[in-house]
């Protein structure tokens, strides 16, 4: 049945009212009103902004046909050019505006989220849908919707989730989930007798070790692309950050670990 444009803009904001109350009644002796914890992101977005944005990130939801401006897409190359983490960040927490500082639907989540599942959901945000490759935190936005940022105190962080790798432990996942495709040299010549069909990635070439990050390969592993299989459900956050780290120390900055003692 037919919906006017009045009819969906309020089944949206009926819809956002909803999720802002979310959480209130189970823990309104708390700061923040959300009772999730920041160990499930997929969650914290599916809650919160998954309605707008979509459950795939790619602002495809019937928001967009009512809000001015429309929910951002996290899933094409601008996103990746534009949001740095440190932005996303700082959007939660203050919301945005528009270029005649009007506030828009995307409003400030900070009585409803602590800092941790506000950093937890912008790092899902980009391992799940932006590959990766977010935009530098200090990069220059001259747009007059956020000239109330401020990214000088932007801090690096390069996994999500405040994982901190190990690349000695790395290196074993590596050896019992990842050489025989990507080969014990990492050149991509394992001994799964599917390499010839899939041509594994050979973390030797120029082009892999330019791009490649902590963030990037976590979101590769965790998710997969094109012949690489998703292993988020065969290895833990942890054992990809590992695997991950082990990667890069090995092939990309070509840095050895540390052994431990």
């Amino acid at each position: 049945m037919y919906q006017s444009k009045a009819g969906r803009r309020a089944a949206v904001f009926a819809l956002l009212a909803a999720t802002l109350a979310a959480g209130s009644a189970v823990a309104r002796d708390k700061k923040w009103k959300s009772h999730m914890s920041a160990d499930e992101p997929d969650k914290l977005y599916r809650h919160y902004c998954a309605a707008c944005h979509g459950a795939d990130g790619d602002g495809q939801t019937q928001a967009r046909l009512t809000l001015d401006p429309p929910p951002r897409s996290f899933t094409d190359a601008r996103a990746r050019e534009e949001l740095s983490r440190d932005h996303m960040i700082q959007t939660l927490q203050k919301g945005t505006r528009t270029k005649e500082g009007k506030r828009t639907a995307m409003v400030s989540w900070k009585d409803q989220l602590s800092p941790q599942q506000m950093e937890a959901v912008v790092d899902y945000i980009i391992v799940r849908f932006m590959q990766g490759k977010p935009a530098d935190n200090f990069h220059h936005h001259d747009d007059a919707r956020h000239k109330h940022h401020d990214h000088s105190k932007a801090k690096q962080v390069d996994y999500p989730y405040g994982l901190k790798p190990d690349a000695v432990r790395g290196k074993a996942v590596y050896a019992g989930n990842c050489e025989s495709c990507h080969g014990v040299n990492g050149d991509g010549k394992g001994t799964d007798p599917r390499v010839a069909k899939t041509e594994p990635r050979n973390f030797n070439d120029q082009d892999f070790r330019d791009y490649a990050t902590g963030f990037s390969l976590f979101s590769t592993v965790s998710y997969g692309r094109g012949h690489m299989p998703a292993w988020e459900k065969s290895l833990g956050n942890q054992e990809i950050a590992d695997v991950s780290e082990y990667v890069l120390r090995t092939w990309v900055t070509r840095t050895q670990p540390a052994k431990k003692k």
